[in-house]
């Protein structure tokens, strides 16, 4: 038994046996709160039980929450019931979270540093299975908050440059750069025209594969130069004839898929 345990560890080291195929999952607007008139707010918290338990019965790689992670941060109901369904996520299954407009709302360094004391921090960079996974906050650059996006812009470059020759590169943030196309109209709900370009270039420039967002409280998917833009729809409560779900990415040997789906759906 020994030898053919031996043999076969010789044979994986001298053929590739291929990169590893994993699964991650985003949430995004668990929002807390929104739209939910119930009593201590049941049905936020209904909903975002359900995209838990989707979680534990897929038991992904990691789970990354694109924002918007409660409607009201002066509401500590709101902020208890997050961090409840947060800690029912296996403890297994990394989490990392970013900051949405709700958040922050406005980006003052006031309601910064009330985040960073719920949240730990707001953005984060880490690897799985070779792939890099790269959050940043989309707040302080629809807020125009100059010296802030600027500060975490020259931090995005670098960990871009450190993330050169991952398997795959996958950032995140809250608010899409643009929804279906670079040339639709500005609005609450995407960048700016010239943080369009500004943005796009520099995921061109080192080769990003994907942008996964939310904001919008509705799935949406793009393309552009090669670079998936992913705008996944909510854990709560959903807007513009959207529905409640999660988006679940398979990595595969030769690329990866995307799929918002309800909670009850997801696999």
């Amino acid at each position: 038994m020994k030898k053919f345990v031996l043999v076969l560890f010789a044979a994986c080291a001298l053929v590739s046996c291929g990169p590893k195929e994993f699964t991650f999952i985003q949430l995004t607007d668990t929002q807390v709160g929104f739209h939910d008139k119930t009593e201590g707010y049941a049905q936020s918290d209904s909903l975002f039980k359900l995209a838990v338990d989707a979680v534990n019965r897929i038991k992904p790689a990691v789970v990354v929450i694109t924002g918007d992670l409660v409607n009201d941060t002066a509401d500590s109901l709101q902020k208890v019931i997050y961090k409840k369904n947060l800690a029912e996520i296996d403890p297994s299954v990394p989490v990392y979270a970013i900051p949405g407009n709700h958040d922050l709302r406005p980006w003052t360094q006031e309601n910064y540093d009330a985040f960073i004391e719920f949240n730990g921090y707001d953005r984060f960079s880490t690897k799985i299975n070779d792939c890099a996974f790269i959050g940043f906050d989309s707040c302080c650059i629809k807020d125009g908050i100059a010296d802030k996006e600027a500060e975490q812009l020259a931090w995005l470059e670098q960990e871009l440059k450190a993330a050169k020759g991952s398997r795959y590169i996958f950032l995140f943030t809250h608010c899409p750069i643009f929804r279906e196309s670079i040339d639709e109209e500005e609005d609450y709900f995407n960048f700016s025209k010239p943080k369009r370009k500004e943005y796009l270039d520099l995921l061109a420039k080192y080769k990003v594969n994907a942008l996964f967002a939310g904001h919008t409280h509705k799935d949406y998917r793009a393309s552009y130069n090669g670079i998936e833009l992913i705008t996944a729809g909510p854990v709560g409560s959903p807007l513009h004839g959207g529905y409640s779900g999660l988006n679940t990415v398979h990595v595969g040997k030769d690329g990866f898929s995307s799929n918002y789906s309800s909670a009850l759906d997801a696999k």
